[in-house]
């Protein structure tokens, strides 16, 4: 399978790498927080064979670069804009995974027009919605690594990465009413995201269905990517 590695440059002078591969419409694939497009690779050879695949490091992320002193979903949201733009790509599917599934949303509510269909795997658009030891072992994470940064640039930038689940998103009841666009969320059974929560987005996404994967996790696309490339294929085909 043929891989294009690309670049963006943005205004502030950050790097966004990403790569392209297969051919078809465009299916663009967000990964988690603190990962990068790799997350993705049980997904690209199946993917690739239907669609042109973008697979993206958000800024800060993998090899993406963030020069901007500060790290938002926002931020990510027009660099993805952007890449669209460079790529001449008018609208695409977007499936996200956790953080990822997190920037789809803000991209939907920001960019709505850019959306054909979403995909949104285990996203959460409140803190609230983390199970409670995830959400403590992210607060010790986040202290030890403010104390490192004192010392060491490469954990300021981990700081800012770890900040990025501390805030609930900016996404609210209403934004998520006004997603038009058909919606797919899945989510393991037993993911790190109350499934209420999940219930929650495909409730009040009005044109979304709602999966739930048994004997799964948090990371099922890489645990079971059968199941998950059947699920998400069967969707983004439908008519």
């Amino acid at each position: 399978m043929k891989k294009e590695k690309k670049l963006l440059r943005t205004a502030d002078n950050s790097f966004i790498y990403y790569e392209v591969s297969g051919h078809g419409s465009p299916l663009i694939l967000l990964h988690g927080n603190g990962g990068s497009g790799r997350y993705f690779e049980k997904q690209v050879p199946t993917f690739s064979r239907s669609f042109t695949v973008y697979t993206i490091d958000s800024r800060g992320h993998g090899r993406s670069t963030n020069e901007s002193g500060t790290l938002t979903f926002d931020l990510m949201a027009d660099d993805l804009y952007l890449i669209m733009q460079q790529e001449q790509i008018e609208q695409a599917d977007i499936v996200g995974f956790s953080d990822g599934a997190n920037l789809a949303l803000v991209f939907a509510k920001k960019y709505p027009d850019s959306v054909r269909r979403l995909v949104l795997n285990a996203g959460n658009t409140v803190v609230q919605a983390v199970h409670f030891p995830i959400r403590m072992l992210t607060v010790v994470e986040y202290v030890c690594f403010k104390v490192l940064a004192l010392f060491n640039k490469k954990a300021s930038l981990r700081l800012q990465i770890i900040n990025l689940m501390l805030h609930d998103i900016g996404v609210s009841r209403s934004d998520l009413k006004r997603i038009s666009k058909k919606t797919l969320v899945i989510v393991g059974r037993y993911d790190i995201i109350k499934r209420s929560h999940s219930i929650y987005l495909a409730k009040e996404i009005p044109n979304a269905s709602f999966v739930l994967v048994a004997k799964q996790g948090h990371s099922f696309a890489k645990k079971d990517p059968k199941t998950f490339n059947q699920e998400i294929l069967r969707f983004l085909k439908e008519k």
